[in-house]
């Protein structure tokens, strides 16, 4: 059979089984099956526990797990509150103050969990109601949390840059290096954003009341120190190549556990449940990734992504136009699906074609990510959205997270245009590792 009948059977199959309800990885791996057997008949599946054992025995990978159980100690630890009075306190001078506080809250606690929903519903708890409390528009409250959740898929240890490694085979410890600064960079826009509207439309944003004295600020500061201290342990072994993303995970864990016990938020049973919730998300994740390399190993083997090189290569559109349609199709695909499941299936496809144009692959797995991120707080489909309004008091409807998202999702597409206007922002901070 032609392959490109072949090629065009096992996407179409895809998407049925997706559509019929069928989880990701059983869609993709069934997919997968039909598009062997197809190529290579019944023999060809001797090939399947190849093709995942290959992956899926990296030493890297062993880092997803331990990057899960640090965010979910860390969740239980209530580390997130008190990073909020910290960061509130800190800014709280500044003309939308609590706004801005919760999206520096979001962009530190990213730093310590890699799970965007995990920030979002951990400082979204506390810092929606405080600043309904103190008079902020219902839309502006939830979409800066909403928004700045999603950093957690830029800002290392991310979870989803892991992921984006092992596909692309590329370096974790340079990605994570990677999306500092446009992690960060991101978190500073919005941040601006936020300030200037509370200055064109202080009714959105009142200005705060509240006496902050040095003495509580530096108070505050000292209740996060334990965090700072997790966060350089984690990437400042990273950076000085003392330690592996893998090994740094190890040690992010057993510096949240012993910060845990130390909170006293830590028995036996809340470690039972910490475990359990991160061998399923763990497990979860795995199975989406095993079916992803079965999938883009039937895609190569039809020379799916060599073809659509070359398509692109002969279609004699400027790189820029390549480049929107690419990024359409991840922010399409963002609002659908989740994140994992974008980068594991897009991977294999988009790499080569944005290798051929000549671009590093290290910068198109952060841009990726910040396409991604987008994705997340846009409907119809936007997981952020959804736990937003799943932390909210009743008064918020559904509609007022949109609503507020949407302007941060605008934010962030202009921070998108920069990176791929000037790649070199994403790419010299990891150039200095030896």
């Amino acid at each position: 059979m032609d392959p490109t009948i072949i090629s065009i059977i096992v996407v179409l199959s895809f998407l049925i089984f997706l559509m019929a309800g069928m989880p990701v990885f059983g869609a993709l791996g069934l997919a997968s099956v039909i598009g062997i057997l197809l190529v290579q008949g019944p023999r060809g599946l001797g090939a399947v526990p190849g093709v995942i054992y290959d992956r899926l025995a990296g030493f890297v990978l062993v880092a997803v797990p331990l990057f899960i159980l640090m965010g979910e100690i860390i969740f239980i630890s209530g580390i997130g509150a008190d990073i909020y009075t910290a960061t509130s306190r800190w800014l709280n001078k500044l003309s939308g103050s609590l706004g801005m506080s919760s999206v520096a809250a979001c962009a530190i606690f990213s730093a310590l969990c890699g799970v965007s929903v995990a920030g979002a519903a951990t400082i979204g708890s506390f810092a929606i109601p405080e600043m309904l409390k103190r008079g902020y528009d219902k839309s502006l409250a939830t979409g800066c949390v909403a928004a700045s959740g999603g950093l957690a898929l830029l800002i290392p240890p991310s979870v989803a840059l892991i992921l984006y490694g092992v596909v692309a085979d590329e370096s974790v410890g340079k990605l994570f290096i990677a999306g500092i600064i446009p992690g960060f960079a991101l978190a500073i826009l919005m941040m601006g954003y936020i300030f200037i509207l509370a200055k064109v439309r202080p009714h959105m944003a009142p200005a705060s009341t509240r006496q902050i004295t040095w003495s509580m600020r530096f108070a505050a500061l000292a209740r996060i120190w334990p965090v700072l201290l997790l966060i350089f342990l984690v990437l400042g072994s990273i950076y000085m190549g003392i330690a592996t993303p893998t090994e740094a995970a190890a040690v992010g864990c057993m510096g949240a556990l012993v910060l845990g016990i130390f909170r006293k938020k830590l028995n036996w049973n809340i470690l039972k449940r910490i475990f359990r919730t991160t061998m399923v998300t763990s497990g979860m994740i795995l199975m989406i990734l095993s079916s992803a390399l079965l999938f883009g190993y039937v895609l190569t083997r039809l020379q799916v992504p060599q073809q659509l090189a070359e398509l692109v290569a002969t279609s004699h559109l400027p790189d820029w136009a390549v480049l929107i349609l690419i990024f359409a199709l991840l922010f399409v695909m963002g609002m659908f699906m989740d994140i994992v499941s974008v980068i594991l299936i897009s991977t294999p496809i988009l790499l080569p074609i944005v290798i051929g144009m000549g671009y590093n692959a290290l910068w198109f797995g952060i841009v990726m990510a910040i396409t991604c991120e987008i994705g997340t707080e846009t409907p119809p489909v936007g997981l952020n959205l959804f736990v937003i309004k799943g932390v909210s008091p009743d008064s918020v409807s559904l509609m007022d997270v949109i609503r507020g998202a949407i302007p941060f999702a605008m934010v962030e597409t202009f921070g998108l245009i920069i990176f791929v206007a000037f790649p070199g922002l994403v790419l010299w901070l990891p150039g200095l590792l030896k």
